[in-house]
C-alpha cells in the first residue's frame, strides 16, 4: 500500500489542481482578524485546523478500532482554534456558524463535535454569521481572561 501512495506523488505540469483565490470567506476572514486584534497578545490564533491536529485517540486501544476512531476526525477541522502563546496548549475552538448549520447533516458534525470537544475538556463557541464580530471577540477575551 505504501507504495502505491509513493508512485503516485508526482504532480505533472497538467495538473488537476489549481490554488484556491483565498483561505478563508469573508465571514471567516472579518471574525479572525477581530479574533488577532483581541487576543494576539496572549493568545495564538489559527484557522481552519484538521481535528486531528490537537486531538488524538487514546493509546492501548485496538489498531483496528483505534483507525476507525481515527478516521471519525482526521478529515474534519474546526473554523478557529484558540491556543495559549506561550504553550500552544488548545483552550477555545471555535465554529463560526452560517445558514449551513441548519442542515441535519452538518448539525450531526456539529454534535460530534460539541461532544469531542466536552469529552477531551476544550470548550468549543459557535458564533453565528452576522454577529457582531468585535462585540464577540471581545466576549471571547473577556471570558479566557
Amino acid at each position: 500500500m505504501k507504495k502505491f501512495f509513493a508512485e503516485n506523488l508526482s504532480v505533472s505540469a497538467s495538473s488537476p489542481f489549481i490554488r484556491k483565490n483565498r483561505v478563508m470567506n469573508s465571514s471567516e476572514q472579518a471574525l479572525y482578524i477581530n479574533l488577532q486584534k483581541n487576543l494576539s497578545d496572549t493568545f495564538i490564533v489559527l484557522s481552519k485546523v484538521r481535528i486531528e491536529d490537537f486531538v488524538e485517540v487514546k493509546t492501548g486501544i485496538a489498531k483496528n478500532e483505534r483507525f476507525g476512531l481515527r478516521n471519525k476526525i482526521k478529515s474534519r477541522h474546526i473554523d478557529f482554534l484558540i491556543c495559549d502563546l506561550a504553550t500552544t496548549k488548545p483552550v477555545l475552538a471555535i465554529e463560526l456558524d452560517g445558514s449551513s448549520h441548519n442542515n441535519y447533516n452538518q448539525m450531526k458534525v456539529d454534535k460530534f463535535k460539541n461532544d469531542l470537544f466536552k469529552n477531551v475538556g476544550l470548550q468549543v463557541e459557535h458564533i453565528h454569521v452576522g454577529s457582531n464580530f468585535s462585540d464577540e471577540a471581545i466576549r471571547l477575551r473577556n471570558m479566557l481572561l
